[in-house]
């Protein structure tokens, strides 16, 4: 594997493996990597390590990226230039559980899509939001220039209403907080900040101008008025889970990774709803088990059976959900329910 060089810090602060502790700019170039390495430089450290995307370069534009980042506590804030490429947030790299929102202005157009279809149609100057927190791939063209900032919904949740319901938003060139929000973070990604206090009240500036910003989006609140989506994802989980519910690696993964969500975004779906992931797919469950234990036409049926066929991995498990949800024990409910037959309990 060729060796990629550890990105530079502008200070002494720790570098490279984590971005998430340094509070002072760190700057990453393939013209400090070997010609030959920079495709390795790209697939295996700058996309999935640095900024959670695989990058796919253009064979045809000569591969290169010029950036300059700055980790703050829930927000990230970054400048560069890149070649043309595609960077695509998938399947595997939603595990890692982040749903931030990123909001890009870019020199020239770029386009953002999801494998569901949807597409966001950038023009150059423009800005465009979209959320980490689904598939999506974002075709930049060749030598553009790029200002982003990374934020988590949980810093802008109190300010903006439905926050959660963002996946793709356009926003019109001429809104002032967004501006403000750019010629801030251009100021900030530039100096170290030197201390956590002072990297939370930085992103906490940062949250409220995007906070202003996407309040007073036009094309927001049109997105915001259709709150359906979150709904609809949260119908569209749980018929999935339905139709996964006998098997035993059921998990808010696997359901994220069908859904092109992450496995953190459907649990926040559920626990929005009154009741946790988990705590839903284990009702489904005891729902069926108790059904079977009362139909006349599965008592030949071991309990145990029926158990590992609703999914349970174990027997103690099992039983002890059971008698949490019913307040028995599974052959009591299968004497009660069923009494009309004799009953092979176990």
């Amino acid at each position: 594997m060729p060796q990629v060089p550890t990105p530079t810090a502008d200070t002494s602060v720790p570098q490279a493996a984590g971005l998430a502790g340094a509070l002072a700019p760190v700057r990453f170039s393939t013209s400090d990597v070997p010609e030959a390495d920079r495709m390795a430089f790209a697939l295996e450290f700058y996309g999935p390590v640095l900024v959670g995307l695989e990058l796919a370069p253009d064979p045809d534009d000569p591969f290169s990226i010029s950036a300059c980042f700055l980790q703050l506590p829930g927000a990230m804030v970054a400048q560069g230039h890149a070649s043309a490429l595609v960077s695509t947030r998938t399947t595997a790299l939603l595990a890692d559980g982040v749903d931030d929102l990123i909001i890009c202005r870019p020199a020239r157009a770029y386009r953002v899509t999801t494998p569901q279809g949807h597409s966001l149609e950038i023009g150059a100057g423009q800005t465009g939001v979209w959320s980490l927190g689904q598939r999506s791939s974002a075709l930049l063209q060749p030598d553009t220039a790029f200002r982003s900032v990374q934020i988590s919904r949980s810093l802008l949740r109190a300010m903006v209403p439905n926050v959660d319901d963002i996946d793709m938003v356009h926003i019109a060139p001429g809104d002032p907080m967004l501006d403000l929000m750019f010629a801030y973070a251009d100021l900030v990604a530039e100096h170290p900040i030197g201390s956590e206090e002072g990297g939370r009240i930085v992103a906490a500036h940062i949250a409220d101008l995007t906070a202003l910003a996407l309040k007073g989006a036009a094309g927001l609140r049109e997105g915001l008025g259709r709150s359906s989506v979150r709904a609809a994802r949260l119908a569209a989980a749980k018929t999935a889970i339905q139709a996964a519910l006998h098997r035993p690696e059921l998990s808010a993964a696997t359901i994220g990774a069908q859904l092109g969500i992450s496995a953190r975004y459907v649990q926040l779906l559920f626990e929005e709803n009154g009741e946790t992931f988990s705590a839903y797919v284990t009702r489904l469950r005891m729902e069926w088990l108790r059904r079977m234990l009362g139909d006349p036409r599965q008592t030949h049926r071991r309990i145990s059976d029926l158990a590992f066929e609703a999914g349970f991995r174990d027997l103690s498990t099992f039983n002890r959900q059971f008698r949490r949800h019913f307040g028995e024990a599974p052959s009591a409910t299968r004497r009660q329910r069923a009494p009309w037959s004799a009953i092979r309990a176990e």
